[in-house]
């Protein structure tokens, strides 16, 4: 009897009694039911061996969903504690710092996660930033700036950063005049400049030998430390500290060289005997062969770009090989000129070799592709790649290369290129001022160096200006121009192509205060089939005679939600509809009387037993 009576006394085992508890603790949370929740999560606390995470986060929420927001706060401390780099942890800190009234520990914690977790954090420093300078002074921390002072000072380095790019930025897009001065023709200070690096770099080479593509390589990002940005700012603070390390001892080791042994005492104390002389001439002989094959061979692959219509790469080609040939010295490449005249007048035809419409099938192809070469896109095909026109990737870094290469230009072929090119990135920017300003320049240079080629590509960008600005009168003033340039050329393509031009001038409807959405609706307009453009294009006019806010109410489809008068309505469409089938839908619904019910197993339904 003494042995039964006691297992009697004995509470029953329960398997895994703290994950029961702590689930039943979750789903009394769901239920509104905090005060019995929060027995259940100190249930589970008392008979588990170890601190459980999952069970102390149950029990946080419960307890401020009751408002008990001092029991709260030592929680999640303990959380802290136990897992210090879980920012659900340290969410639940900030949380209940806030609601204790300990606002500035609060917006640190808010910090800390939001370096790591930007978005779930950034409600908390709004929050806890607001309050803090709402705040009077009570449950106010006397070191939150101290503790703060480190993110004031990246704000303010990043504010400086921000408004030195703005001003960069604004200078670079001036106006004509200051663009005029800014991109400087045949600099001599420019060009005195690149001889004095070239000259730099060869006393360089003779100093320090291979070292010398190291300096160059580290010289480049202590000049441009963007070219290395991350969003690591450690990690690259420490990289150039590394470089500016590097580039210093490679600079002191150049300059112990030449006060050791300076360049003029080794240039007048070597002797060369006549053999040496014999071999140097014979070298010097052979480097000039080798660079007559390499252009031949440059200038065969941008033939071979050309002919197959891989205008990527030709144009990447293009600026290689201008780079690569202005590295010779004309004593090493006497044909330099010769080549380089080749280059800027096959880049003139590849851009009308574009504007053949005779290998097309069918007009509406041709049409579409007239249209794209003026800028007028009706379609996805054809690419803008397709007809030779490049994307502009990097604005500001375009803005240094023509720079650079119209302070170095002297030739007028070679303005008329720069010119021409020049005056397309400006068009991609919209800075149609600029564009015709440039344009303009670019038709003298290529007058004088009488290319007619040239002068018609920069009268077919003037001609893509007008037509974006919706001169109507202009643009057929310059394409009469063009058409009777193409006849001067004699090429029956052109000719055809600006024959077409000239014609849909004349038919297009120019209006100065035709709108971004007219130009869309009309281009959504031609994209229909013939069947529906009527009733679309009544769509529209009656969509232009209502207001603003109740045009909507017209569109099929997309009718605005009555907030007073809830009525169900019918989505209508202007396409068409399949047609109704009355005897499949009879038959689905007779299906689904007799379908059988779709019952998860093991599911428990805690509503039932409320």
């Amino acid at each position: 009897m003494t042995m039964t009576s006691l297992k009697e006394e004995e509470a029953p085992e329960i398997y895994r009694e703290p994950v029961l508890y702590r689930e039943w603790g979750y789903q009394l949370t769901a239920l509104g039911r905090y005060f019995l929740a929060i027995d259940y999560f100190e249930k589970s606390s008392k008979s588990a061996t170890d601190e459980d995470l999952r069970t102390l986060m149950g029990l946080y929420r419960a307890l401020i969903k009751c408002t008990k927001y001092f029991a709260a706060e030592k929680l999640s401390e303990k959380c802290m504690k136990i897992a210090p780099d879980y920012y659900k942890v340290r969410k639940m800190r900030m949380e209940a710092l806030f609601q204790i009234g300990e606002f500035s520990h609060s917006l640190v914690h808010a910090y800390e996660g939001m370096r790591r977790h930007g978005v779930t954090f950034e409600h908390g420093v709004y929050q806890a930033n607001e309050t803090i300078e709402d705040c009077i002074g009570r449950n106010t921390s006397p070191i939150a700036l101290l503790l703060l002072y480190p993110w004031i000072r990246r704000l303010w380095k990043h504010r400086e950063l921000l408004i030195n790019k703005l001003k960069e930025e604004e200078d670079e897009l001036a106006g004509i005049a200051e663009g005029e001065v800014k991109f400087k023709v045949n600099d001599p200070e420019v060009q005195q400049q690149a001889r004095m690096k070239r000259l730099h770099r060869i006393i360089a080479k003779i100093d320090v030998g291979y070292l010398t593509i190291d300096k160059d390589f580290l010289e480049e990002i202590v000049n441009r430390p963007e070219t290395v940005a991350s969003p690591s700012k450690k990690s690259i603070t420490e990289l150039l500290t590394l470089v500016n390390t590097c580039y210093r001892n490679v600079m002191y080791i150049q300059n112990l060289l030449r006060m050791r042994r300076p360049f003029y005492v080794t240039y007048f104390r070597r002797k060369i005997s006549e053999g040496h002389k014999i071999m140097l001439e014979q070298e010097r002989k052979l480097r000039k062969n080798i660079v007559i094959i390499k252009a031949d061979f440059l200038l065969h692959l941008l033939q071979t770009a050309r002919i197959n219509k891989d205008y990527p790469t030709f144009f990447k080609l293009v600026y290689h090989v201008k780079d690569t040939f202005d590295a010779y010295t004309d004593k090493m490449f006497p044909l330099k000129q010769r080549c380089l005249n080749a280059l800027y007048k096959m880049v003139a035809q590849v851009y009308i070799d574009t504007r053949n419409l005779t290998c097309l099938d069918n007009e509406e192809m041709k049409t579409r592709y007239l249209k794209h070469h003026l800028g007028i896109r009706v379609a996805t095909l054809p690419r803008d790649i397709d007809l030779a026109w490049m994307p502009t990737v990097n604005v500001k870094e375009t803005f240094k290369m023509f720079q650079r290469r119209l302070a170095m230009a002297s030739v007028p072929l070679e303005l008329a290129w720069l010119y021409h090119e020049f005056c397309k990135f400006l068009i991609d920017i919209h800075r149609f001022d600029l564009a015709r300003f440039y344009a303009k320049k670019g038709q003298d240079m290529a007058q004088e160096a009488n290319c007619d080629q040239w002068f018609l590509n920069i009268d077919h960008l003037m001609l893509r200006t007008e037509i974006y600005q919706n001169n109507r009168n202009e643009a057929r003033d310059i394409a009469l121009l063009i058409l009777a340039n193409a006849r001067k050329l004699n090429i029956d393509c052109l000719i055809d192509f600006y024959e077409r031009v000239v014609k849909m001038v004349d038919e297009m409807e120019l209006n100065s205060d035709f709108d971004d959405i007219a130009v869309r609706q009309q281009l959504i307009l031609e994209l229909m089939p013939k069947e529906m453009k009527e009733e679309v294009d009544s769509l529209w006019r009656r969509m232009d005679v209502v207001p603003a806010k109740r045009r909507l109410s017209v569109m099929p489809g997309c009718k605005p939600i009555d907030r007073k008068f809830k009525m169900p309505f019918t989505r209508r469409s202007i396409l068409p509809s399949p047609p109704k089938d009355p005897e499949r839908d009879a038959r689905i619904a007779l299906l689904k009387q007799y379908a059988p019910p779709r019952k998860r197993p093991g599911f428990v339904n805690f509503q039932e037993f409320e």
